[in-house]
């Protein structure tokens, strides 16, 4: 019995002293820390760097476990062969059928495809599946994730994604990601709007749980943006997410989001921003020798040719054409080819570029790819004075750009597609003018006007761009030159003007002075570069309408100053805007109904929207010009749900006294304040849009009712663009910040003109003279010159 307890004894000292010993609470608390940043999406890698060496060879479990989540940290960070290194050896017995078994093959399932190292990764995926299912059904849903990501096969790769998730449970993070792979699948397909979707869904996931999944929903959105050419809000989710992988030192990612911020800023005309971003990259990719190297010297290639030095470009292209070609990556090949064709035209050698464009355009992807080498080919054409041939190849170019937008099935996105063509109706229109074929080249310019709010109110998009009898200025805001039509009953004819960016920029200056304009230098300066140009065909002319292009729309042409007289142009002409021909050549409804629906005077719901003080008086001014005929929507009545069961679509006047907000990033978020019903104050442009009108005129007595945010082609888009597209025939709506006292007299009396006969645009005019020639601090165009008249169906 003594044998036995001693032999027991002895067998439990043994077992104890060659077991693997407990381990040391510190790296385990080390191991949950570590844990817990990687699942936050930060970047543990110090902290696990720290525990591993004081692990040495104490404890097998929890050196695997540490080492696993250090090989999932590399992969985040892009240093695969490191994850390789870490997630390579045999696991310890008891771990091999745990959920860290299943994080250590996908690792190393990840590592090898950005290795190259398909095979092994198709092993190492099939492993962790049969893992998952055997030991770890709850990783199913991330396996099928995997597959997914892999999968060359889009409808392959969009049956896992969706598979996936449907088998997440109460995860997320993971949730998230795979929202983020079925955004970058419907991307690959060109689905932008689609993708949208789903990757804003991915942000709001992540947002507050994952800094990883954070920054690559941001940049995914950037991207998606950018690939519809609205360049604002990407540059806004590709800086967020720039921040967030620079916190977490997910530089391979950086990279990308970098080049995607540059190709962005050059796409508008900022080189030095651009040369920056790319800079930065280059550093970055040299440093991680990031596969990512090629795209980083093809964007260096094209900063370079359009900063003129056509012997680094070509440099820099080669290079990058060469790592592109090796790597078998067909679409920056393309793009690398289109470039080498771009230098060879800057130096002469036409047919070489044109035989390069030939071969892109029937190797093409994407349909951007093809419009951009069918616009470039074009241009080669239009150098070896082959005209027709130029002209066939343009509009091949024009066709493909507008079957990709009419693929974008969001009317909203659809706004933002024109950016993405503004190169190549800029080649085309300069083309034509070239040619001495003003009407076509404005019937091209035509084409990329108002295109979405036409379609809105069923508009032709092939209607003659000339077809109108009143006088009109449209303009066209060009990289190298920009132009000016003059459209009379007598025919069309153009005037180059400067390149974009000096209009632009002495826009932008006047618009500051204006607040302290009495007539100046500024506006004498503007007006020579923007009407005295067409002096002579305006000879005569009293009354037109202005058809702006890019930050033209932000300017209210009235102020700008005629040198011979330092007046205001307004005391000369009588002026409206237009989106687009099209819409100013439409018959208007010129009944005689006097009814008004006059929404005013809400009750402050937020404190950010305070009482306006005069909203009474403007009331009162407006609904004595329509005695018996006003439905009143006042104080607590005037509610977004009350206008809309008003039955707005049955008035011919509709006036709204009342704050406003513009916003840049969604337009169509822009919105009236009124009173609260509910938690509902707000009438937003997308829910007038919902609403048909058929009023004679719509006025929006607000701040920025004409909106904040300019899309090429559309102009202004905001509350004025929702009623115009809604069905009004005219709106009347701010630029600016209003002054609330200066503006009931000005109602009143363009009210008072209205009802003696005038129409809305001669009637607004005659107000604002009166201010004009008044003797108070009203004389100036700050208080007169936000209202702008937008002409309409």
């Amino acid at each position: 019995m003594a044998w036995s307890i001693t032999r027991d004894l002895l067998a439990a000292v043994l077992t104890t002293l060659l077991a693997s010993p407990a381990p040391p609470p510190s790296l385990e608390r080390s191991y949950q820390e570590a844990r817990a940043l990687y699942d936050r999406g930060e970047n543990p890698l110090d902290l696990l760097n720290a525990a591993l060496a004081r692990a040495g060879d104490r404890n097998a479990e929890i050196t695997a476990r540490l080492r696993i989540l250090r090989a999932m940290t590399f992969n985040h960070i892009g240093e695969y062969k490191k994850t390789i290194a870490d997630a390579l050896p045999e696991l310890p017995p008891p771990l091999r059928e745990s959920n860290d078994a299943v994080d250590r093959l996908i690792a190393l399932t990840f590592a090898s495809t950005k290795l190259a190292k398909y095979g092994d990764a198709d092993v190492y995926l099939e492993q962790a599946r049969a893992l998952a299912t055997k030991a770890q059904p709850k990783r199913l849903a991330e396996v099928f994730l995997i597959r997914a990501i892999l999968s060359e096969e889009p409808r392959s790769s969009e049956r896992d994604a969706r598979n996936a998730l449907r088998a997440v449970r109460d995860d997320d993070a993971l949730k998230a990601k795979i929202l983020g792979t079925l955004g970058n699948i419907a991307a690959a397909q060109e689905h932008y709007g689609e993708a949208i979707d789903f990757a804003q869904q991915a942000s709001r996931l992540a947002a507050k749980r994952d800094a990883t999944l954070a920054h690559r929903s941001e940049g995914n959105l950037g991207w998606y943006y950018n690939e519809l050419g609205d360049r604002e809000t990407a540059e806004e989710h590709l800086r967020k997410a720039i921040e967030i992988a620079t916190r977490v030192r997910a530089d391979d990612n950086r990279i990308v989001y970098l080049l995607q911020l540059g190709e962005s800023e050059m796409s508008r005309g900022d080189l030095e921003g651009a040369r920056h971003e790319f800079t930065v990259a280059r550093e970055l990719a040299t440093k991680l020798d990031s596969k990512h190297t090629g795209a980083v010297l093809q964007d260096l290639a094209e900063v370079t040719f359009l900063g003129h030095d056509i012997a680094g470009a070509a440099a820099l292209n080669a290079a990058a054409r060469q790592r592109h070609e090796k790597a078998k990556d067909i679409a920056p090949a393309l793009r690398s080819r289109i470039l080498d064709a771009r230098i060879a035209l800057a130096g002469g050698k036409l047919d070489q570029a044109r035989d390069i464009l030939t071969k892109v355009s029937a190797d093409a992807e994407t349909k951007s790819q093809r419009w951009t080498a069918e616009s470039w080919l074009a241009q080669v054409y239009a150098a070896r004075n082959e005209n027709a041939k130029a002209g066939k190849h343009f509009k091949n170019a024009i066709e493909t750009a507008d079957d990709a937008r009419q693929e974008v099935h969001s009317f909203e996105l659809r706004l933002s597609v024109a950016d993405l063509a503004t190169q190549l109706y800029d080649a085309y229109i300069d083309f034509l003018v070239s040619q001495n074929r003003a009407p076509d080249a404005l019937k091209v310019a035509e084409l990329n006007r108002a295109r979405t709010l036409a379609e809105g109110l069923q508009l032709d998009p092939q209607n003659d761009a000339g077809d109108t009898n009143q006088v009109a200025l449209s303009y066209h805001l060009g990289r190298a030159r920009s132009f000016l039509w003059v459209i009379t009953p007598a025919g069309v004819v153009s005037f180059i003007l400067p390149p974009q960016a000096t209009i632009e920029r002495a826009v932008d200056d006047y618009q500051k002075a204006i607040a302290h304009a009495a007539p100046s230098a500024r506006g004498e300066e503007l007006y020579r570069m923007l009407i005295a140009p067409a002096a002579n065909a305006l000879r005569g002319v009293q009354r037109l309408a202005i058809i702006p292009d890019g930050r033209l729309s932000t300017l209210n042409f009235e102020t700008l100053v005629v040198p011979s007289s330092h007046k205001y142009w307004i005391e000369d002409m009588t002026i409206e805007t237009a989106p687009s021909l099209r819409l100013l050549s439409r018959r208007r409804d010129e009944s005689k109904r006097a009814t008004l629906l006059l929404v005013v005077n809400a009750k402050p719901a937020d404190p950010a929207f305070p009482p306006l003080r005069f909203a009474e008086k403007e009331m009162q001014s407006v609904q004595r010009h329509f005695a018996g005929a006003t439905t009143l929507l006042a104080g607590a009545r005037a509610t977004p749900a009350n206008y809309l069961d008003s039955a707005p679509e049955t008035y011919a006047f509709v006036h709204f006294v009342a704050h406003g907000v513009a916003t840049r990033q969604r337009p169509l978020d822009s919105a009236v304040i009124l009173s609260s019903d509910g938690d509902d104050y707000k009438l937003y442009a997308r829910d007038i849009l919902a609403h048909r009108l058929k009023a004679r005129l719509v006025t929006i007595s607000s701040c920025h009712g004409a909106g904040r945010r300019s899309y090429q082609g559309e102009g202004l888009v905001g509350l004025a663009w929702a009623f115009l597209r809604a069905g009004a025939h005219e709106v009347i709506a701010a630029l600016w910040e209003v002054n609330d006292r200066a503006t009931p007299p000005l109602m009143d009396d363009m009210y008072a003109a209205i009802r003696a006969g005038r129409d809305p645009v001669d009637a607004l005019r005659l107000a604002k003279l009166k201010l004009v020639h008044s003797a108070g601090i009203y004389r100036k165009p700050f208080y007169w010159a936000p209202f702008v008249v937008y002409a309409g169906s």
